[in-house]
């Protein structure tokens, strides 16, 4: 960067932003390399407490050979969200541009939320006691500045941008490199799309390991129907 370019936050409420028509991301799985750096960075930019997650980062064991897979999930902003629906108070509610967003105030923390997200996406914040999500990080992008997740990625794995804009850069790559939703089946009409998404990933992803197996003493989310692994 040169010495008259001016950094990303000199330029915040510089300038009117553009309007989003429908916000949302694309994850490419074959630039990830499971660093975490989008799971730490939210959890530094919205004080996450332990044991809860906005983004996590799956560790997948290949069914074809030895490798990994890495696998980042968050809310998935989901145009049809059953989410909306459950909330018996109506503290979740759709923005201008797409995203769901919970309405702490609203939240009475009954878990219907959590139940019918089919991503596994919200969780109880164990402080607050509420409701919590991503929300592709509104108080930055509202000022032109990328989710956390984005600007803390190395590999350019994570894009934002409006998928219902033609022009929009992110939508552009979206289409070119035939990014599609995960778990489609369930009719959520997503607004996070994945390049190199394998059907095998989906059933796989629900082992909530974030990290390899052979480490044993890093499993941040146990996996449903296993106890505590001994050490």
């Amino acid at each position: 960067m040169s010495d008259s370019e001016p950094v990303p936050w000199e330029n915040v409420g510089r300038e009117p932003q553009k309007a989003r028509s429908r916000a949302g991301m694309v994850v490419d799985l074959e630039r990830c390399i499971g660093c975490h750096a989008c799971s730490v960075a939210c959890k530094t930019e919205h004080s996450v407490p332990l044991g809860g997650f906005r983004t996590r980062v799956r560790y997948l064991e290949r069914p074809d050979r030895p490798t990994l897979a890495f696998l980042p999930l968050l809310c998935m902003q989901c145009q049809d969200a059953p989410c909306l629906d459950a909330c018996p108070t109506e503290a979740l509610r759709r923005g201008a541009d797409g995203r769901v967003e919970i309405d702490q105030d609203r939240c009475c923390g009954n878990k219907a939320c959590v139940a019918a997200c089919p991503y596994q996406a919200i969780f109880i914040n164990s402080e607050t006691g509420l409701a919590d999500k991503c929300d592709f990080c509104t108080h930055r992008t509202e000022v032109g500045l990328d989710p956390a997740c984005v600007a803390a990625c190395p590999c350019d794995a994570l894009r934002f941008g409006d998928l219902d804009d033609a022009q929009d850069p992110v939508s552009q790559y979206a289409e070119q490199r035939g990014a599609r939703p995960f778990k489609e089946d369930a009719g959520t009409r997503p607004s996070v799309l994945y390049v190199g998404h394998e059907d095998w990933m989906e059933p796989a992803a629900k082992s909530g390991i974030q990290i390899s197996r052979e480490d044993r003493d890093i499993v941040y989310e146990q996996p449903v129907g296993e106890t505590e692994p001994s050490r």
